[in-house]
């Protein structure tokens, strides 16, 4: 006679214990939320309004102080880009932290 057992799900479980805890869990929310790109593109945002306001400031710039600002501001492209294009890839969610068992047949 088969008789129904239930087995611990261990997919996401680094320490084996049945329960996935926070610790375990932190990688998947940390790529999730998207921490580092959303750092760099404010940064980049402050230094874009710090270097326009500078430039504006002085009477008669020059040349390599207007090549300062192309840059800054061409640099701004290729971080926008790198932002919109670094997220959306397929991110597998963790199981829930509680024990988890999936059912498998057992001959006696």
């Amino acid at each position: 006679m088969a008789t129904k057992r239930k087995k611990p799900v261990t997919e996401h479980d680094l320490n084996n214990d049945g329960m996935v805890s926070r610790w375990e869990i932190f990688p998947y929310w940390f790529d999730k939320l998207r921490v580092f790109p959303r750092a760099f593109i404010t940064i980049y945002i402050w230094m874009f309004y710090n270097v326009v306001q500078w430039f504006m400031l002085i009477p008669e710039p020059n040349m390599a102080q207007s090549g300062l600002v192309s840059v800054v501001v061409g640099a701004g492209a290729a971080w926008f880009g790198l932002y919109v294009n670094s997220g959306g890839g397929k991110i597998e969610k963790p199981a829930p932290a509680r024990k988890q068992y999936e059912e498998f047949d057992e001959e006696y």
